[in-house]
């Protein structure tokens, strides 16, 4: 039997690299580690931008390899007018690991652009990699923001008194101008009554005015400004100032809201002001939030309106808008801060109903298909509030989630996952105590999208409305036409 030689002591204790070439190990194989380099996709067409627009694709930098790829540049070849953007412009990658890379178009004329990003690593096998670019600026309808003057100056205005001024929002430009964020900063005396934001103006002269009012607390002087943002692809941002009693020399303090992010009514939210300040230390602020605006049928209310930190109940669903001032211990107040955000049921099915008159007690039912009006369990209402309606755990329960009985509502009913069947929608007039005919107004939230509203007018209490019903999975809401009627009983049985 023929026996494989053996290593001499060197050999062994050579590093595994060097093995094959010291000792002539001729069947040993090496696994060496490098990096491989990968991008998807293998080219970028933007297709047509219209000048002075921009683009933005994203491709992934991929490290297929066994080490650490490190991107030493990332750039566009021949881009000195600077049409294309990349961002970032290198990055290290350990293995199996991506990353984004941005790439952004915006051409300044009316040509075809073609060129390469290259990309440097320490991939032995590609140091360079190129990714064709292609895209072409067309012509199209671009907005153009115009505003009447860059300030407003309200002369000498007593202590006491109001001046009111105004300045028009233009667009000049052939497509349609949205106008964004607008922010006001500098001093409280001014108030703008019209907030444009979120106004589209139609090209080729749609308008906005803004109206300013000015109420100085002292004849030292004020400043401030209001800053539009907007889709004007050569402005995006403009400023309008506002002087009054000669300007005055001096900071104002300012608000500041933590706004929240989307809440699921009905539930209470945090207001947080505690980020304001006065840049000089005027110190302490004192605060006064007010609610600016909230969906019809609202009752929501600021439970301490001169606190830094403070809540609000937002109890229907709809958009909410809320401001904070601060004045300063030399008693210089901000400019408005504000805060809009929603709320959005995040339930499969969610009902709504509020009413028109005080001393009045409406009620909210959601029933299940088989049964009657306030039968138990298939009717979700004051007396039956959060019944069983199946074996699958408590998804398919629904729940009353606010109730009143002292007028105007709102009343919830929520169901998280409904089981499939038709669901009834009824509104019941149960007691009169004053307030007379009434209208009540029924919206329908369906995975969280406002599927209908639609109202009726009450003669006489005890008369319920059978508003309709929903149908599922199909998720669609169905009107009934048909009379009030006085039902049998007013308790659940």
């Amino acid at each position: 039997m023929r026996r494989a030689p053996i290593p001499s002591p060197a050999c062994r204790v050579l590093p595994a690299l060097a093995l094959a070439a010291a000792c002539g190990g001729s069947d040993t194989t090496v696994n060496q580690l490098y990096p491989d380099i990968a991008v998807a996709p293998e080219s970028v067409d933007f297709g047509d931008v219209v000048v002075l627009y921009d683009a933005t694709q994203t491709i992934q930098l991929v490290n297929a390899g066994r080490a650490t790829l490190e991107v030493s540049s990332i750039a566009v070849e021949g881009n000195d007018d600077a049409v294309f953007n990349v961002y970032p412009d290198s990055v290290e990658l350990a293995p199996d690991d991506s990353m984004g890379v941005d790439i952004g178009f915006a051409p300044a004329t009316y040509l075809l652009y073609e060129r390469d990003l290259v990309v440097k690593s320490n991939d032995p096998d590609t140091p360079e990699l190129r990714v064709p670019l292609r895209g072409e600026g067309v012509d199209g309808p671009v907005p153009d923001i115009s505003l009447s003057t860059n300030s407003l100056d309200f002369g000498t205005v007593p202590v006491g008194s109001t001046e009111v001024l105004y300045f028009t929002i233009t667009n000049v430009g052939d497509g349609d101008l949205t106008i964004g964020d607008t922010t006001q900063s500098g001093s409280g005396a001014f108030q703008v009554t019209t907030w444009p934001d979120g106004q589209t103006l139609a090209g080729e002269g749609g308008m906005f005015t803004v109206i300013v009012e000015y109420a100085p607390t002292s004849d030292a002087g004020d400043n401030g400004s209001l800053t539009i943002q907007s889709n004007d692809p050569d402005e995006p941002e403009v400023e309008v100032l506002f002087v009054g009693n000669g300007g005055g020399s001096f900071d104002y303090p300012v608000a500041d809201i933590d706004c929240p992010g989307t809440v699921d009514p009905p539930d209470t939210i945090d207001l947080d002001g505690t980020g304001s300040y006065d840049p000089n230390g005027y110190e302490p602020l004192t605060y006064q939030w007010s609610l600016v605006s909230s969906p019809e049928g609202s009752s929501a209310e600021i439970d301490d309106e001169a606190a830094d930190f403070t809540s609000m109940f937002v109890d229907l669903a709809g958009t909410y808008e809320v401001q904070l001032q601060v004045t300063n211990s030399m008693g210089l107040t901000s400019s408005p801060a504000r805060c809009e955000f929603e709320a959005e049921p995040s339930e499969s099915l969610h009902v709504e109903m509020f009413w028109n008159t005080g001393d009045t007690d409406f009620d909210l039912h959601l029933v299940q298909d088989g049964y009657d009006f306030l039968e138990k369990p298939g009717d979700c209402c004051w007396c039956n509030p959060n019944p069983n309606w199946g074996e699958s755990g408590s998804g398919d329960d629904p729940e009353l989630a606010l109730d009143n009985r002292a007028g105007y509502g709102p009343e919830n009913i929520r169901l998280d996952t409904p089981a499939d069947g038709n669901y009834f929608v009824k509104v019941h007039y149960f007691e009169d105590r004053g307030g007379g005919t009434t209208t009540a107004t029924v919206r329908i939230w369906i995975d969280g999208v406002l599927e209908d509203e639609t109202s009726q007018v009450f003669d006489h209490q005890n008369r319920v409305w059978d508003v309709g019903y929903v149908k599922w999975p199909e998720g669609v809401f169905v009107e009934q036409e048909n009379d009030l009627y006085k039902p049998d009983t007013k308790e659940c049985f």
